[in-house]
């Protein structure tokens, strides 16, 4: 698995290689462009995403309909609204960070930006006023907002537009900090402050309960991802887990070695996917596989999102999803782009006592894939006077696989890969440094690899 230092066991690059439910790596499926433009903020809402483009929000439903101009920041949340007749109307609400929060509907075929006209009035008859909303969710039927520095704010029991100055509930430690991210998370609300993690609990405005969950804050508006039963948050410091001690980014301490901001999350349920995105790299780790991680390469992710049915990243580049298995990447106009898996190991030492040589005999590797290419395996040997290296072809399947389509909206797929097989190298190449190295432009599979050293005595051992 990918470390950004030095470590036995792990890999300098995993590019384009994602972690396993058994604990090996495999390429990542094609990535499928699904809007163009240059994205400078997006939220999604189920299958539906808010786009900021070019000073506009623009709401995108497989179509994309222009709604207002954008404001500092973009989050979103649905809400199916009581209207008449016990009728509900599918609306999304906006918080921008300079307007009172408002919202999104379609009526008689277009969509439209509404302001909310609070039900609840001062002793004159006016409106209370609705705070300026810098985060928004939605959880026990009600919308929450945070506004000021650490405090929430939620409407009345299934009615958006009833907002009492007196629902409030502040989460603040010894300092006052600000509230950068909500996310519901089954019977709680998470609160993310900039320095600690707080959760709501409760039914009512009557029995609210409010806990400090960690001294550590949301390194941004996104970085908190649940699937109601798993809890993700990252912070300035590394990636934590709700009912966990462990620093879960231990293997990529040098990415939070500075203070990150923002990074985000994104869960993909279908794969059981952790995306991680900091210091411009997109970090993928296997739910399963807490800690271990690979790397998607080969585009500039500005954010994560994390849709209904499906998982992606936005940026300069438009708008990207995760898709079919063992498929390059496809844009919007249908052109493909190839992609290379790189698993390049650190420095293997495995004679470190006196710092004698070692003859590395064979290797030995476990491996599965697409029987329409082949990797490339390369093994390298040096010390202080050179290095040498030898590569050889190696074949990923025995046989044929069947691929087999699901085509609901072009993105759904699965290749079902040959047998594992067994590969064994013969390298015989001395030295005092050993590096691995497989590489392939087609599905790849590493469930195991193991190189065979023979060790020498010392400095002056040639074998």
């Amino acid at each position: 698995m990918l470390s950004t230092h030095q470590q036995p066991g792990r890999l300098r690059f995993a590019n384009n290689l994602l972690p396993t439910s058994e604990g090996g790596l495999a390429t990542r499926p094609g990535a499928v462009q699904i809007i163009t433009g240059d994205i400078a903020q997006a939220a999604a809402c189920g299958n539906r995403l808010l786009l900021e483009k070019q000073g506009r929000i623009v709401i995108w439903d497989g179509k994309e309909a222009d709604i207002s101009a954008a404001g500092r920041g973009l989050q979103a949340t649905s809400f199916q609204a009581l209207t008449t007749e016990a009728k509900r109307e599918d609306r999304i609400y906006v918080a921008d960070g300079i307007r009172p929060l408002w919202y999104i509907a379609r009526r008689l075929g277009v969509y439209g930006k509404y302001d909310i006209p609070n039900k609840v009035l001062d002793e004159n008859g006016l409106a209370f006023p609705i705070p300026l909303a810098q985060a928004v969710a939605t959880w026990r039927a009600r919308l929450w907002i945070a506004y000021g520095t650490n405090q929430t704010q939620h409407s009345q029991f299934d009615d958006p537009d009833y907002w009492d100055p007196l629902f409030v509930v502040e989460c603040q430690g010894n300092t006052s900090d600000f509230i950068v991210a909500l996310a519901p998370s089954e019977a709680r609300l998470i609160v993310g402050l900039q320095k600690s993690a707080w959760s709501i609990a409760g039914d009512t405005q009557y029995n609210w309960q409010r806990d400090q969950m960690a001294r550590y804050g949301a390194a941004g508006p996104n970085a908190i991802a649940s699937d109601d039963q798993l809890l993700f948050w990252v912070s300035a410091v590394g990636l934590h887990s709700a009912g966990s001690n462990e620093e879960l980014a231990g293997d990529l301490r040098e990415i939070f070695a500075t203070v990150q901001y923002p990074a985000e999350l994104a869960l993909d349920r279908r794969r059981r996917l952790l995306l991680l995105l900091a210091g411009g790299r997109l970090f993928v780790m296997h739910l399963n596989k807490p800690g271990r991680f690979g790397e998607i390469v080969g585009h500039q992710p500005r954010g994560l999102l994390q849709m209904e049915d499906y998982t992606g990243w936005y940026g300069a580049d438009g708008v990207w999803v995760l898709g079919n298995r063992d498929a390059p990447d496809r844009r919007l106009d249908g052109t493909l782009t190839g992609f290379t898996n790189l698993y390049d190991s650190w420095e293997d030492v495995p004679n470190s006592k006196g710092g004698g040589r070692a003859l590395l005999t064979r290797s030995r590797a476990v491996i599965n894939g697409s029987s329409r290419g082949t990797a490339i395996y390369t093994a390298t040997a040096s010390d202080k006077e050179g290095e040498a290296s030898i590569t050889l072809n190696v074949s990923l399947a025995d046989k044929s696989p069947d691929l087999w389509s699901n085509l609901i909206a072009g993105l759904d797929g699965e290749l079902w890969p040959a047998a594992p097989v067994q590969r064994e190298f013969p390298v015989n190449l001395a030295g005092t440094k050993f590096r691995h190295q497989f590489a392939a432009d087609c599905h790849m599979e590493i469930l195991s690899f193991e190189p065979q050293y023979k060790i020498g005595e010392g400095k002056s051992d040639r074998n």
